[in-house]
């Protein structure tokens, strides 16, 4: 599974971590300009642990971040948001895709660290130099090296 990045406006919307359900959700700020991105044959979602990345199936593109994420506060640290580029990211792959069904990110053990004075959660492989970062949508920036994802980054809103 490879990713590739292309120029194009990150989907406008709320990226929410509610404390309660121990989840991230994302609403776009408007229907329409969710509906322009899906195609006819529904989405899939690539998964980091439980993490689920939206796929659009017919054109591959990865729309945005939600689902079942506990612990996102556990480790805390400072981070510094990476420059980034807003962008629009496809997978290329063998796998084909179904509507509904989730699969596996390849790589290794995943960190997750938080930093309360930014907001900023980032999910990582323990290398991430030399990456280049696109923001997808609103509050998540996806990182990549020779078009590996390696690593995520949200800014939520935290609902208590």
């Amino acid at each position: 599974m490879k990713f590739s990045i292309q120029d194009g406006s990150p989907l406008e919307g709320v990226l929410a971590y509610d404390e309660s359900e121990y989840g991230f959700s994302f609403s776009a700020q408007s229907g329409e300009s969710l509906s322009e991105r899906l195609g006819s044959e529904g989405v899939a979602s690539v998964l980091i642990g439980t993490l689920q990345l939206e796929v659009d199936i017919e054109s591959r593109e990865v729309l945005f971040a939600w689902g079942y994420f506990p612990n996102v506060r556990g480790v805390v640290a400072e981070l510094t948001a990476p420059q980034f580029n807003p962008g629009r990211v496809f997978i290329s792959s063998d796998h084909s895709f179904e509507p509904g069904v989730s699969f596996e990110v390849p790589g290794g053990r995943w960190r997750v660290s938080y930093d309360p004075s930014s907001g900023w959660v980032a999910i990582r492989l323990n290398d991430t130099s030399g990456a280049k970062f696109a923001q997808i949508a609103s509050g998540t920036l996806l990182g990549f090296v020779n078009g590996d994802l390696i690593s995520v980054w949200l800014k939520p809103i935290f609902a208590e």
